[in-house]
């Protein structure tokens, strides 16, 4: 009997040791935000068809905005966000004691997904996004958004008509996406939007704005008459398999949000540096 009663003690730590070694393993693994659905989701937790090897030493937390990761990290949650360099610096400017660690993590390109049905029009965008006119347009509508100027929304929420009558071009987003896409009010605004109603009104067509999940915006397009999608999307081959892709208008990179006493990345110079730090978190 004591020896039985031994061998079932002796059970019961090695089964309470290799809890503790499983359970503190887990506990060292630090949260890292980031916006759901974006590039940055897949940089974090890593994606074939994205080319990231993602880091599994930590956990990723998606939210539906950068804002909320923001805000996750400030109450102690998260030890940083991985989320586009401009809403990462326009958060910045606006949210107190959070800085950016100003060094790209990716190389991305924004462009447009079109209704693989609709060639034209993605003929049409193209070349309008080609000429001078709009060149000009759009250093003015990208100047705006980076400066303190106070802006006002510029496209109010319509109904897309069903059969298209009334000539609209139907663009679906998702207004969490400050400068590129938000709300002001009932009112869309950001780059995007702006660009939307410059080529709306280049094309003679009513503009409609339908706001959604962002997971939504490319699978939406060719559904319910939505023509375009417009979202800060990064062109990827996995996306293209639902759209037809513009010619690229921004240039993005992925970037590190922190707390700004923090200086975990104070010491990085480099792309590599970041995922050194990133990898030994």
């Amino acid at each position: 009997m004591k020896k039985t009663l031994l061998a079932v003690i002796a059970i019961l730590i090695i089964v309470a040791t290799c809890f503790c070694v499983v359970a503190c393993s887990s506990s060292k693994k630090v949260s890292i935000g980031v916006q759901g659905g974006t590039t940055g989701e897949y940089y974090v937790k890593g994606d074939p068809d994205w080319g990231f090897d993602g880091f599994p030493n930590v956990t990723y937390k998606p939210f539906q905005n950068a804002g909320l990761a923001v805000t996750d990290m400030k109450a102690g949650n998260l030890k940083a966000v991985v989320i586009d360099e401009a809403p990462a610096k326009a958060l910045a400017k606006k949210i107190s004691g959070i800085k950016v660690i100003d060094i790209a993590l990716t190389e991305e390109e924004y462009a447009f997904g079109v209704d693989k049905a609709q060639p034209e029009l993605k003929s049409s965008i193209n070349s309008i996004l080609a000429s001078d006119e709009f060149k000009a347009a759009y250093d003015q509508i990208v100047a705006k958004y980076f400066s303190d100027e106070e802006i006002e929304g510029i496209v109010a929420a319509t109904k897309a008509d069903a059969d298209k009558a009334a000539g609209q071009l139907v663009v679906a987003t998702n207004a969490e996406f400050a400068p590129f896409e938000y709300k002001i009010g009932d009112k869309f605004a950001g780059i995007d939007m702006e660009i939307a109603k410059y080529i709306a009104d280049a094309l003679d067509l009513e503009l409609v704005v339908l706001d959604m999940d962002f997971d939504a915006v490319v699978s939406s397009v060719g559904k319910n008459n939505i023509d375009v999608a417009m979202a800060g999307l990064t062109v990827n081959e996995k996306r293209k398999e639902s759209v037809d892709f513009t010619n690229s208008y921004y240039n993005a990179a992925q970037m590190v949000v922190v707390l700004s006493d923090d200086t975990t990345f104070d010491s990085c110079k480099t792309k590599a540096d970041v995922e050194e730090v990133l990898k030994a978190l």
